[in-house]
């Protein structure tokens, strides 16, 4: 039982702290994997014992031990940086110090073997209940929240006002605000990206900031025009996008919702937007399971089996690629073909220039199919632009003139130059912690005098805004 104990401990821990955005699936696929390796190690601990139950349980715990923390004791020095560490050098020396332990272990008596077993099992039950403990809400809370949503039909009982104008709100996840890019990148073609906007009669906030670094905390937000609690709070955002006062409300003034969201790429737990239409992938990619998923990724690089990473990273990261770009191109495409009577809302959530960063400044994929290097964001920014464009570009070549669009075009956060797998080199040194909220604000509304609006306007204020002007709703601006 003890070895057991030990081999499905991690999985367990790690999920009971992520178990809002990891799916249940993950584990129990997990849990089969540890079962079936502690039965081998225990077999193989047991012939080498001569058969000594006791002897065999104590030192396949030993070795389960060490080889699920190699990775952790990997990233601790790596991070560190005392030596330069690889696991060519640290692996060997990590497996003759597990060996050495289960030779010091065997050569205790059977009476302490004992002792050591009873405690050692008493301490693993004890903190494996813990986990279950916390683990036991968060499943009932996302068996609640994940029951089969009935999409309802488009309504036929509210008039609708063909003078209304359709709506688009497009957000470019991770898309940094302009002085970042002129200060830190020194890229001076967001000149020209404004420039393109307000030739195309678009009001620009230039010092706009989020509230936070958070996705799911800024879609909340906006989507609310209300202010969330930052920022460990995923099942009250996911709840507070999927039936937001944005949609409900212009619901009643007769309007078709439409929603392109890649979100459930990035948070499988995530919950489908309560849109009259909803597209989370693109028809007919291909289907994101894979063999090991994030989840896994995440347990396994804290064993032995992490210096197997550049063999599991493609598996993981590929399908999930290839269904990014084929969302990307899907909605591009499919949202200037929308068969929808006007008006319509149509909410669009690209993750570009988000990372990985895979295009180049044209939107060709470079060679690495995985690209955590912050190095790249500039090509990333660059070819996000030349999308947001083309959208823009599409969305008023597409609209009739005696009823021009609104189109709120914006970023959820800035650049975070957030650390990813402990790899520090791929930084970007030096980048002020204040352009990591800095984002794109800009919105193209035909009538509206923007000529009072502030330059660093609060982005939980754009509903309000036009609500107001629209529907003269008299939200308070905050």
């Amino acid at each position: 039982m003890l070895p057991l104990l030990l081999a499905v401990y991690p999985s367990l821990f790690l999920y009971s702290n992520n178990a809002a955005i990891t799916l249940l699936s993950s584990l129990i696929r997990l849990l089969w994997f540890n079962a079936l390796l502690a039965l081998v190690v225990y077999l193989i601990s047991l012939l080498i014992n001569k058969f000594n139950a006791w002897r065999g349980s104590i030192s396949a715990s030993v070795f389960l031990f060490y080889f699920n923390i190699y990775g952790m004791v990997f990233n601790f020095l790596y991070k560190r940086d005392f030596i330069r560490i690889e696991h060519y050098t640290l692996l060997p020396l990590f497996i003759l110090l597990t060996f050495y332990s289960v030779w010091a272990i065997v050569k205790i008596n059977n009476f302490n073997l004992h002792r050591i077993w009873n405690i050692a099992s008493f301490i693993m039950i004890g903190l494996i209940i813990i986990n279950l403990i916390k683990i036991t809400p968060a499943e009932i809370e996302k068996r609640r929240d994940l029951s089969p949503v009935s999409m309802p039909p488009p309504s036929t009982s509210i008039s609708r006002n063909p003078t209304y104008p359709d709506i688009y709100f497009i957000i470019l996840d991770e898309f940094s605000g302009f002085e970042p890019m002129r200060e830190y990148w020194h890229y001076q073609g967001v000149d020209d990206f404004k420039q393109f906007l307000e030739n195309n009669h678009f009001f620009v906030a230039e010092q706009s900031h989020g509230e936070s670094q958070e996705t799911l905390h800024e879609l909340a937000t906006r989507l609310n025009f209300q202010e969330y609690p930052c920022c460990d709070q995923l099942r009250t955002y996911f709840s507070a996008i999927a039936d937001n006062r944005v949609m409900r409300f212009l619901k009643t003034k007769g309007y078709t919702t439409i929603t392109f969201d890649e979100s459930e790429s990035a948070f499988p737990t995530d919950l489908p937007i309560k849109s009259d239409y909803y597209y989370g992938n693109a028809p007919d990619t291909y289907n994101s399971y894979t063999i090991i998923d994030n989840f896994d990724k995440l347990v396994i690089d804290n064993t032995m089996l992490r210096i197997f990473s550049n063999l599991y990273d493609p598996l993981i990261e590929f399908p999930s690629l290839k269904a990014h770009i084929d969302m990307l191109s899907f909605t591009l495409d499919k949202m200037n073909n929308l068969e929808v009577a006007s008006p319509k809302f149509v909410y669009v959530h690209v993750l570009l220039p988000h990372m990985p960063f895979i295009f180049d400044s044209n939107g060709f994929v470079i060679a690495s199919y995985y690209n955590t290097n912050w190095d790249d964001y500039l090509d990333n920014y660059i070819y996000a632009i030349k999308y947001a464009e083309k959208m823009i570009t599409n969305i008023l070549s597409h609209a009739d003139p005696q009823h021009p669009p609104i189109i709120i075009l914006q970023s959820d956060h800035g650049a975070r130059n957030q650390i990813y797998n402990g790899n520090e080199e791929h930084l970007l040194k030096n980048f002020p912690e204040r352009f990591k909220t800095s984002i794109l604000f800009a919105l193209h509304v035909p009538g509206l005098d923007t000529s009072t609006l502030p330059q660093d306007i609060n982005p939980i204020n754009t509903f309000p805004l036009i609500f107001n002007y629209l529907f003269n709703s008299k939200i308070p601006m905050q």
